[in-house]
């Protein structure tokens, strides 16, 4: 998982090394993470879709 950390204090971006810093001094720190891989969409959703045809099979 990757991790951006922002401190809306200061407003910029902080290495993550610098969050305990930032928050000892009273600070806000905000964490955005994206996963390493981006997961499958919903299986009930996806299955609607694949359910859905035309009706005119051969």
């Amino acid at each position: 998982m990757n991790g951006h950390w922002y401190c809306t204090d200061c407003e910029e971006r902080i290495d993550k090394d610098s969050i305990d810093d930032h928050e000892a001094r009273g600070h806000h720190v905000k964490g955005h993470f994206r996963p390493d891989r981006l997961l499958p969409g919903d299986p009930e959703l996806l299955g609607a879709e694949v359910g859905r045809g035309d009706g005119g099979g051969r």
